[in-house]
């Protein structure tokens, strides 16, 4: 059996954030989870989970109280041996906006030098009209420039509502900066949303370049707006119009090692017992992967 097909057929799995938080959402008055860290901790590994995300507003909560050395003792005593921390954001903004954003991007960089973070997940807000692509770049390599030098990885996100809407613009982005902690993050929801088909995904953009992978399905059909649905409306994997499958597939082929991100942001998920979520989001993500042959 080759090496691919064995780490295909027994892939890491993440749980990020929204995946494991229970009743709770991007954008909300309070976007910390109801669940107690350590229930948190010991459902997602009590799941087979080979990681887990945490916000940043779980994050300074656990730095405010137990502090982030025990969070990592609780994590590592756990059997998780990734973390991801996330959202970066407002990285391009100036004044008060900008005091604001560099206040979360220190609280976010002290939380994955503690942590032993993977990468810092970063977006790129929330936008009726993006700003120019030069001035998005430009602000993303001093900010990889940043990051470098606190040794953090970066993955970048193109999200169809914000000032990076397409994967193409963010391949630009990310591939203006010679940093190797500028990275891309590739989620299957604003691909295909978008209408970048698996095949032409990985024909745009180069794998060199790629440090994040998520995997989730959703819909065609948009309802409400496109942050609405992205936020209430994302479905298990197989369960959904965008062929799970084939987007683990074709990114299998496309030479991916790495662990893979279950990102699943919904009203029916939010609405399920924690254990049960967990466990529905692991699942049905496991049976996207190649079989291990016997």
């Amino acid at each position: 059996m080759s090496t691919q097909k064995t780490e295909s057929a027994n892939p890491q799995l993440i749980a990020t954030c929204w995946t494991s938080a229970g009743d709770t959402a991007p954008m909300r008055s309070s976007e910390r989870s109801p669940v107690p860290l350590a229930d948190r901790i010991s459902l997602v590994a009590q799941t087979g989970w080979a990681g887990i995300g945490l916000v940043h507003a779980d994050l300074v909560a656990a730095r405010d109280t137990i502090g982030y050395p025990e969070l990592s003792r609780m994590i590592r005593d756990a059997g998780i041996g990734i973390v991801e921390v996330e959202f970066l954001n407002e990285w391009w903004t100036t004044g008060q906006e900008r005091a604001a954003a560099d206040g979360i991007r220190a609280d976010l960089f002290e939380a994955a030098k503690e942590l032993g973070a993977r990468h810092i997940k970063v977006g790129a807000g929330m936008a009726e009209r993006p700003l120019p692509l030069g001035t998005i770049a430009g602000a993303f390599a001093d900010l990889a420039d940043e990051a470098e030098e606190a040794g953090i990885q970066l993955a970048l996100e193109a999200t169809p509502f914000s000032h990076l809407r397409t994967t193409a613009e963010a391949v630009d982005v990310v591939t203006r900066s010679s940093s190797p902690s500028a990275g891309l993050l590739i989620d299957i929801w604003h691909t295909a949303k978008t209408g970048l088909s698996h095949d032409d995904l990985w024909k745009l953009v180069p794998m060199e370049r790629v440090a994040a992978v998520e995997v989730d399905d959703g819909y065609h059909e948009t309802v409400g707006t496109m942050f609405e649905d992205t936020i209430n409306n994302r479905a298990y994997c197989g369960d959904g119009d965008f062929d799970s499958r084939a987007f683990v597939e074709r990114t299998l082929e496309a030479g991916w090692t790495g662990p893979w991100g279950v990102e699943i942001i919904s009203a029916q998920h939010r609405g399920l017992p924690v254990l049960e979520g967990l466990t529905k989001a692991r699942d049905t993500a496991l049976a996207c992967f190649p079989v291990a042959a016997s």
